[in-house]
């Protein structure tokens, strides 16, 4: 699923979890946990954890759920002549994307808009957890983004104050995403076994409300109307809200892992050698960032054109074109499994892929994917595709999933200098945030192309990373190469 339409739909939630798993709390920089260990009263984990786990159930269901329906709501009603100017603050926020994106017709002006907020949504945690680590603390961070939050999706049901609740709902994002997860990890002591189970755990939850949600926002909004969908999505936000302020006073009020950081940052200064290493990752997210801008198209552009081209008639009723981001989650889950048998398989007979070559084959999937979707648009021609298709786009889509972005993610903490390790995070987010503002810029194409075209232009678009990475691979695997023999001489 997207990145954070996205990372989602629960990429990014698990690229931060990879980097949590990654990096273990030290003893010496741990404060002690909040929760005596004899505390297992939700599944063998502390009760915090169990208000946590509710919590981003909650977040995942309400966010996924608007991304699910977010373009095909504004370019079908709410960006139409005779609704748009109901619209509180619309006139100078279309000028603002006419003049920077170039947007004008209300579908140009609803994949910019798309473009635009999730690749935001993946900027504002960083600052978020910049706040909470240094200022107010987590918890603080968490109890004043929840409301903020829950204020933004109320408002989005209205059309007046749907650009505000969109704003909202992206502030106090921020505030909660980096923070919340960060008080996994705080629940529990540095040797207790029950920190990695616990971060799996908070996975599950996240692709709980990420495949429940299709099915009720997704199918409201596009049976009832658009305003239901939307007022389901608030609702999950506000059970999140009072699931975590219920238990708010079990949680600590900062990051444990604050001082290790602070530590690792001015005992490890990067050096002309780390440069380089610097240097071949940043490259590296060049091809994950035109793999995401071609991927994330399947949760922006291609709701609007699988309700126009696609057969989705099944014994009489019509399959809500949502529904799709539920297989999707399915599928990413599968692929995520079988990946790792074959990674694991490869391994036991010494012929484990670098990870360049892993991306490679990430790359070749998402374009083979797309041109599913740009052969069968162009041998229906006028007549609707045939539903399977598109099934097969996903099939092919997700199981590239796992072979880019856990891969970069386990690149990133193998060879990462140790002293940028946060600040590689960043940027690491931040390919996120241009990844999908192409999304959104490549969308506009969509009026102006034959589906056929379109659908091409992204597979080459997957392609080109796939050639970057062929031609830059081998030059990279010796830098990484070179600093591991480094690291491993310092030791």
């Amino acid at each position: 699923m997207p990145a954070a339409p996205g990372l989602d739909p629960w990429e990014g939630e698990a690229q931060a979890l990879s980097m949590e798993l990654a990096e273990p709390v030290p003893p010496a920089a741990a404060s002690p946990p909040p929760q005596d260990p004899s505390d297992r009263a939700f599944f063998g984990h502390p009760l915090a954890f169990g208000h946590i786990f509710a919590t981003e159930v909650g977040l995942a269901f309400a966010y996924y759920g608007l991304i699910s329906i977010l373009t095909l709501y504004m370019s079908t009603h709410l960006f139409l002549p005779g609704t748009a100017e109901g619209v509180i603050g619309f006139g100078p926020f279309s000028r603002m994307m006419e003049t920077v994106f170039g947007a004008t017709s209300p579908l140009e002006l609803a994949s910019a808009t798309f473009g635009l907020v999730t690749g935001i949504f993946y900027a504002t945690p960083l600052i978020g957890g910049l706040i909470g680590d240094r200022w107010l603390g987590t918890r603080t961070c968490i109890v004043a983004g929840l409301p903020i939050q829950t204020l933004g999706y109320a408002l989005l049901v209205f059309e007046p104050t749907f650009l505000i609740g969109m704003a909202l709902m992206v502030v106090g994002g921020g505030l909660v995403k980096s923070n919340l997860l960060g008080q996994v990890g705080a629940l529990y002591g540095p040797e207790d076994p029950r920190r990695t189970r616990a971060f799996g755990l908070f996975l599950i939850a996240v692709n709980i409300g990420g495949f429940i949600t299709p099915l009720v926002v997704g199918t409201l909004g596009e049976k009832v109307s658009w305003s239901s969908g939307l007022a389901a999505a608030a609702v999950g936000m506000a059970l999140s809200m009072l699931a975590y302020l219920s238990g708010a006073r079990h949680f600590p009020a900062r990051r444990s892992v604050q001082p290790a950081a602070a530590a690792t940052k001015a005992s490890a200064a990067p050096g002309p050698a780390q440069g380089w290493v610097v240097a071949a990752l940043l490259l590296v997210l060049v091809g994950s960032m035109l793999n995401i801008g071609a991927y994330n198209q399947a949760f922006n552009i291609f709701p609007v054109w699988a309700r126009e081209h696609v057969d989705r008639q099944i014994g009489g009723f019509e399959v809500p074109v949502t529904w799709f981001s539920t297989l999707d989650g399915i599928l990413t889950i599968v692929a995520t499994a079988l990946a790792v048998k074959i990674w694991a398989w490869q391994a036991r007979g010494g012929r484990e892929p670098r990870e360049t070559s892993r991306l490679m084959v990430g790359c070749a999937l998402t374009a083979c994917a797309f041109m599913v979707l740009a052969l069968s648009a162009a041998a229906f021609g006028d007549a609707k595709v045939h539903i399977l298709l598109p099934i097969l786009f996903f099939m092919l889509a997700d199981a590239a999933l796992p072979w880019v972005d856990t891969v970069i993610m386990a690149l990133f903490t193998r060879v990462g200098p140790a002293g940028l390790a946060t600040s590689l995070l960043g940027v690491y987010y931040l390919s996120f945030t241009g990844g999908n503002l192409l999304v959104g810029r490549l969308g506009q194409a969509y009026e102006h192309m034959a589906p056929s075209a379109f659908w091409g232009l992204h597979a080459a678009m997957a392609g080109a990373g796939l050639i970057w990475l062929a031609v830059l691979g081998g030059w990279m695997n010796r830098v990484y190469d070179a600093s591991m023999r480094a690291r491993a001489g310092q030791t």
